[in-house]
């Protein structure tokens, strides 16, 4: 073999060596998850839900806005069963301060148990799987 062919063989291999460790798919397995919250009934109107593997791996989480929540970031949720964590938080949207001069309503807020966020008994299964996972949360 020439100078000239253990080029071509090199950068072939290197190539193929580069192209095989980019694929982007280091790490636990992972799906998309959305669906919606609600508390006693009424849509949780601003929130925060935390998805946590009971096994290894991160915690994936999302914003709730107006009951509905969509996790994607980082590619989703790690697969498996996990513990569910859900606040609900005051909207950043609600009354401007002119509102609230004029004596407007703050927006609505809805206190959460604690056995929902801080000390959760919530657990889903996040399967296996193409698409997105729809997981709705009906709290009382």
């Amino acid at each position: 073999m020439g100078p000239f062919d253990f080029r071509i063989v090199s950068l072939l291999g290197l190539g193929l060596l580069v192209s095989g460790g980019c694929t982007g798919e280091s790490g636990p397995e992972r799906r998309v998850v959305t669906g919606r919250v609600t508390y006693q009934g009424e849509a949780v109107p601003s929130g925060e839900i935390r998805v946590a593997p009971l096994g290894d791996g991160p915690v994936s989480a999302a914003k709730i806005t107006n009951g509905e929540f969509e996790i994607a970031h980082r590619g989703g949720v790690v697969t498996g069963p996990a513990k569910v964590m859900i606040v609900a938080v005051p909207s950043d949207d609600g009354a401007s301060q002119d509102e609230l001069d004029r004596g407007g309503n703050p927006p609505k807020t809805i206190a959460i148990p604690e056995k929902y966020n801080r000390e959760s008994v919530l657990q889903t299964e996040i399967e296996s799987g193409e698409g997105k996972q729809t997981i709705d949360f009906d709290l009382t």
